[in-house]
C-alpha cells in the first residue's frame, strides 16, 4: 500500500515550524531547506529541490528533478519545477537580505550556488527550530 503523509499533518509542521521560528527569529522572512529527511517532514517526497518557507505566504517546494514523482508521492500544495536556483528566485521574487538554512547539512557550495541567485547578504541557522518542531 502506498500511504502519502496527509495533507493536513504537512500544513500543521509548517505552521509549527512558523510559531517556532517567530518565536526565534522575529522578523524572519524566508527558510530554505534542503536536507531529504526535512523535505521529506515538509513535504512528502524527497526529490532533489529546496523548500522555500516565508512567514505569511505558501511555501513553495522547486524540485530540480522528477515533478512527475513529487507530484505522484506528495499531496503537498506547491511543487514547481526548477532547472536552477535562478527559476526558484525569480518565481519568488522580493527576496529577502537573511535567509535561514540547515546549516548542520548544507555545504559551502551549495550555499554559494544558493546566494548567486538569491542575493542575500546573510544567512541564520534554522537546525534547532527544525529539531524542536520534529
Amino acid at each position: 500500500m502506498d500511504k502519502k503523509v496527509p495533507w493536513n499533518e504537512l500544513n500543521s509542521r509548517l505552521k509549527r515550524f512558523r510559531a517556532e521560528m517567530d518565536r526565534r527569529n522575529p522578523g524572519w522572512e524566508m527558510a530554505a531547506i534542503f536536507g531529504k529527511v526535512n523535505l521529506y517532514y515538509f513535504t512528502g517526497t524527497m526529490q532533489d529541490g529546496v523548500l522555500l518557507i516565508r512567514p505569511e505566504e505558501d511555501a513553495v517546494f522547486w524540485v530540480r528533478r522528477s515533478l512527475e514523482r513529487a507530484a505522484e508521492e506528495s499531496l503537498f500544495g506547491d511543487i514547481r519545477p526548477m532547472r536552477s536556483y535562478r527559476d526558484a528566485a525569480a518565481g519568488m521574487g522580493g527576496l529577502p537580505d537573511k535567509i535561514f538554512f540547515e546549516t548542520e547539512l548544507v555545504t559551502i557550495g551549495v550555499l554559494e550556488r544558493f546566494r548567486k541567485h538569491f542575493g542575500f547578504k546573510s544567512t541564520g541557522s534554522l537546525d534547532h527550530c527544525l529539531g524542536m518542531v520534529r
